[in-house]
């Protein structure tokens, strides 16, 4: 934590992603979402030079005003106190703060490498390259929590805690619908330099399953097409 003053205020804010939970990193990403500024139709974009301008201040405006619910949010400081500081000592804070966030650390996944995590007193394990032990089960689950989060405010990371309790598991654990629900509840204390690499390791995997699909339908839809042809002569 990088310990500042906003004003007469003493606060703190993360400088590692190990000083945030996946529970406080998904409130933050609402807020972002549930604030984004929501550009004009294409139809009524302004075309002279004072529209464009004004257009642009608003943007800048609606930055300012999120990025200070997220330091507010960040340090526990209401923004009706931020308010009243002085601007040189908030825009030192928002610097430090735009600066953590921008960094996201991601650990590459090592092929023929079991990752894994300790958490509570318990081990778990990231599935084992390209997922091969994983069942089909499994990439369904995980795939339709990659599509319902982007209608919720929370973005990916309104699922990412229950992905982890489908694929992360302890050595010989099978799965459990009751398990799942439980550990999708506790994972959501997890540090978020865990969560990070679990998120590049299930993006590339899910990438590797999605053109398995993509292949599948395609003969699929292929066969059904020569089949009606059949049919029909």
């Amino acid at each position: 934590m990088i310990n500042l003053k906003i004003g007469e205020n003493k606060c703190s804010i993360p400088n590692d992603w190990d000083e945030i939970t996946l529970d406080k990193y998904k409130s933050l990403v609402e807020i972002i979402n549930s604030n984004e500024f929501v550009e004009p139709n294409v139809d009524d974009l302004p075309t002279k030079k004072e529209g464009k301008e004004a257009l642009e201040m608003e943007r800048s405006l609606n930055n300012v005003k999120t990025n200070r619910k997220i330091l507010s949010y960040l340090t526990g400081i209401e923004e009706s106190i931020i308010n009243k500081c002085e601007i040189k000592s908030v825009n030192n804070a928002l610097e430090i703060m735009t600066n953590f966030l921008n960094t996201q650390t991601e650990t590459k996944y090592k092929q023929n490498t079991k990752h894994k995590f300790d958490f509570k007193g318990t081990t778990y394990y990231f599935p084992n390259h390209e997922m091969a032990t994983s069942t089909f089960g499994d990439y369904i689950e995980t795939a339709q929590l990659e599509m319902l989060d982007k209608q919720s405010k929370g973005g990916r990371m309104s699922a990412i805690a229950e992905q982890m309790a489908i694929l992360c598991r302890e050595e010989n654990e099978e799965y459990d619908e009751t398990k799942v629900i439980k550990k999708t509840k506790i994972f959501g204390k997890l540090k978020m330099g865990i969560v990070w690499d679990f998120l590049f390791f299930l993006t590339q995997q899910i990438n590797i399953y999605n053109k398995n699909i993509q292949m599948f339908s395609k003969t699929a839809t292929e066969t059904k097409t020569v089949t009606q042809q059949d049919i029909g002569t």
